[in-house]
């Protein structure tokens, strides 16, 4: 190898422990999960990282025509000369010095993956939103302004048909108060998308997220035995708020990192859309079952946008 393919190295080396370290002073900070980290690193951590190459450069410079490399690549060709090793790592010292101290700062001031810490739930899954297009800022899903006792339980008629209109009055009015959480929703995306009014935009996703974990808790109490493929029904239903919420949780911790490092689409807002089709998916499958229902009880049918 050539003395500039030994430098070249070196640098690549340096980089690494760089990143090992920013990563070790991130768990040592609590994150749950490290191969997200350099994700959310802004573009003045790598400007750091920068700089640690470029001391090594300097001090290679001062070294020409001994510089680390050239002393390493000539004693891996078995010539080289007493002090070789000490000169070399005498030149290095100021780069090491500089690549722990940037790697420091960089790691103390990376934003954590925290996409479900403001969450109330004691659910599993973590704490998004609704459906939203790719490529610019998602058009999501509204938000009510309070929360009303969980959706009733019909009691056992014995009249069926009044059984099944009971059951079904119930699914329309838990349908209904999702679409509240949309506007706000839509509003708060949209906002942090421009760069804007973030601790609001964060405020209102932080609410929807409640609200779509609660709406979660009330469709899955539903009781829909009386209903055509009742069951099934709800299930997806279920899953729907389920994506929904854990879509707005992404957004919420694109917003935190937004207010914290910058703004920028990350890796938050692509789990966001992800999470956003995947309740499309549901929302659809729910109302294919649902629609015939709702025209059976006189009650309206719904889009994906109404839910």
């Amino acid at each position: 190898m050539s003395p500039p393919l030994w430098d070249l190295l070196v640098c690549a080396v340096l980089f690494a422990g760089w990143v090992l370290v920013l990563l070790l002073i991130a768990l040592a900070r609590g994150a749950e999960e490290p191969s997200e980290v350099p994700g959310r690193l802004a573009l003045w951590h790598y400007v750091l990282a920068a700089l640690a190459v470029a001391i090594y450069l300097l001090t290679a410079v001062r070294g020409v025509p001994e510089s680390p490399g050239h002393l390493w690549a000539r004693a891996a060709r078995g010539d080289g000369r007493d002090g070789d090793l000490r000169r070399g790592l005498q030149l290095l010292v100021p780069t090491l010095v500089v690549t722990v101290a940037v790697a420091l700062v960089a790691g103390l001031t990376v934003p954590l993956p925290d996409a479900v810490s403001e969450a109330t739930s004691t659910s599993v899954t973590p704490t998004p939103g609704d459906e939203v297009p790719t490529g610019t800022p998602p058009t999501p899903d509204p938000v009510p302004t309070t929360f009303g006792p969980e959706t009733p339980t019909p009691t056992v008629s014995d009249d069926p048909d009044a059984r099944r209109r009971t059951q079904a009055e119930a699914v329309d009015a838990l349908l209904s108060e999702s679409i509240a959480s949309r506007g706000d929703l839509a509003t708060a995306i949209a906002a942090v998308g421009e760069c804007r009014d973030l601790n609001r935009s964060l405020g209102l996703l932080n609410g929807v997220t409640r609200q779509r974990r609660a709406q979660r808790d009330q469709a899955a109490a539903l009781t829909v035995d009386a209903l055509t493929d009742g069951p099934a029904m709800r299930s997806h239903l279920v899953s729907a708020f389920t994506y929904a919420g854990d879509a707005d949780a992404a957004y919420a911790a694109w917003t935190r990192r937004s207010i914290n490092s910058g703004c920028s689409l990350d890796a938050n807002w692509q789990r966001g859309n992800q999470l956003s089709e995947q309740s499309q998916k549901a929302k659809n499958e729910f109302l294919r079952r649902w629609n015939p229902i709702a025209v059976s009880c006189g009650l309206p049918t719904r889009t994906s946008k109404e839910i």
